[in-house]
């Protein structure tokens, strides 16, 4: 009993994988087999590193595509950034705030990534007023002395000098 319960088993499963094997392993004329057997185009998946920049930033794209011939073209498209084709790096464009798709097209493969492109820094969130805030002095800018000392001294070059003056005129009235 047991071994025609086995042997039924293996029959109805050799009957249901059957036609599964005989149809993988013939190829359509949508995808035909490569004289080298059956290869992926895309070997390493598109990454855009890092995943979040500002405007403006360089990204690392990184990516290996094979082709089997000139007729299939490599290219990268996305809005947020600027690929040159062949390079390693691409920048980030002027665009909104927001996450952007990049796709890699192999051949008739694609792979996507995303790039968050972050809203620009503003440097200065107040703008300064008065001269401590703009780094200005409140002094002269020639870089002359200024505080207590040289008031101090000003006022003594006046003493001296009104000293001149009323000893210039009493010597000339005598």
């Amino acid at each position: 009993m047991k071994n025609t319960l086995f042997a039924t088993g293996a029959a109805a499963a050799f009957l249901v994988l059957t036609p599964a094997a005989a149809l993988a392993a013939t190829s359509t004329p949508e995808h035909p087999e490569h004289p080298d057997g059956p290869m992926t185009r895309i070997t390493r998946q598109l990454t855009v590193l890092p995943g979040r920049a500002a405007p403006g930033a360089l990204v690392k794209v990184d990516f290996a595509c094979r082709t089997r011939g000139p007729g299939e073209q490599v290219s990268v498209t996305a809005a947020a950034i600027a690929y040159e084709t062949g390079g390693k790096t691409a920048k980030v464009n002027q665009v909104k705030p927001g996450k952007y798709a990049v796709t890699l097209h192999c051949g008739p493969e694609k792979s996507t990534a995303y790039l968050e492109v972050l809203g620009a820094r503003k440097q200065v969130a107040k703008v300064p007023a008065g001269a401590p805030q703009t780094g200005g002095t409140d002094g002269p800018a020639d870089g002359a002395p200024t505080g207590p000392p040289a008031a101090a001294g000003a006022m003594g070059i006046l003493a001296l000098g009104g000293s001149g003056l009323v000893l210039a005129r009493r010597s000339r009235r005598d």
